[in-house]
């Protein structure tokens, strides 16, 4: 145990103003003892202990060869002291602050005021230690149920890890810059990255006629129905599904869908279906044939429920829920039976 502390604060008192209180009224004794009852002796021992009061402390220091530097010390220990009456302030209101804010608050010493982060920026920076497994994880009821804990769902059966294509908005590569329309809006969180079903194809160069289902599941925690909108751009064609249910189909690659959809109170399941269209007339459909699909399900306050490329939330799996309307207009490979890669 550090005495360092105890040991300045006895210095204090005895060199300052306690050591000057105690020496005055043993002076007065003194005097008494020698006006009252002759006794003069008294005033030598007054002085005599006065001196040793003052110079005492240094003495012993000197003789244990310990020398504390009272002015740090003091200054540590206040500090400390600070630290300790602010803790006990702050976590004296902390229950009632943290309800007050919806956000999830602590106390750090520094200040009596809680320090207070959103649930939704706790959980998603622990985010991906929840989804290693393969698990579809989604942040984005913490603030609203004040849970820094993901809700999370387990990969769907014989799912498939996929490809990030994670130059997706920043080079050329791939063709998808050139005329993405998720890559162009600046209202979008952007937290997605393109996911193609493909291992050894790097940015998604694969058969000309693939066909493949990418899924995922939202776990609306509140209890109520919530309304997001489902942003999603597939090349060359997609269809989307919610909870077995067409919401919406582009043909076109560089087309942004803006779906409205609402998550239901409990388990969500979202699928999303790709086709690349062949780049020549005729079998077997083959050469440099870029595809893939970026979906990004956003709040109305900017709060990403999902998005592809997180960890490997988003799995292929066998095939869309219902037949996909307009069914595909040419011969399709179907990828999670195949392999489509681009020979």
């Amino acid at each position: 145990m550090d005495t360092s502390p105890v040991i300045c604060a006895m210095e204090g008192w005895s060199q300052g103003g306690l050591g000057l209180l105690l020496t005055a009224s043993a002076l007065i004794f003194a005097v008494g003892l020698m006006v009252y009852l002759r006794y003069y002796m008294g005033i030598v021992f007054v002085l005599v202990g006065a001196i040793a009061l003052y110079y005492g402390w240094p003495v012993l220091e000197d003789i244990f060869n310990f020398h504390p530097d009272c002015v740090v010390v003091n200054q540590q220990f206040a500090q400390e002291e600070g630290y300790a009456n602010n803790t006990l302030v702050c976590q004296r209101n902390l229950i009632a602050t943290d309800n007050q804010t919806g956000e999830d608050c602590f106390c750090n010493g520094q200040s009596a005021t809680a320090q207070c982060v959103t649930y939704n920026s706790v959980c998603t920076s622990n985010l991906a230690t929840y989804e290693t497994s393969g698990d579809a994880c989604t942040c984005g009821f913490a603030d609203s149920t004040q849970n820094a804990s993901p809700a999370c769902e387990p990969p769907p059966p014989g799912g498939v890890d996929q490809v990030s294509l994670t130059n997706a908005c920043t080079t050329s590569t791939g063709g998808w810059v050139g005329g993405s329309q998720y890559c162009a809006n600046t209202t979008i969180p952007h937290d997605a990255q393109f996911i193609a079903p493909v291992a050894n194809a790097d940015n998604g160069q694969i058969v000309g006629n693939a066909y493949y289902t990418e899924q995922t599941s939202i776990d609306n925690t509140t209890g109520a129905p919530v309304t997001v909108t489902w942003y999603g751009e597939s090349d060359n064609s997609g269809w989307y599904f919610i909870n077995g249910q067409q919401v919406g189909y582009n043909s076109n690659w560089s087309a942004l869908n803006a779906m409205t959809i609402t998550l239901q109170p409990g388990v969500n399941t979202l699928d999303v279906t790709v086709w690349n269209s062949p780049q020549s007339s005729t079998p077997p459909y083959y050469g440099a044939n870029p595809s893939g699909t970026v979906d990004e399900v956003v709040g109305n306050s900017g709060t990403v429920y999902s998005a592809t490329g997180q960890g490997q939330s988003w799995q292929e799996v066998a095939g869309p829920p219902t037949t996909p309307s307009p069914p595909p207009s040419a011969s399709q490979t179907n990828c999670y039976t195949q392999n489509c890669s681009a020979p």
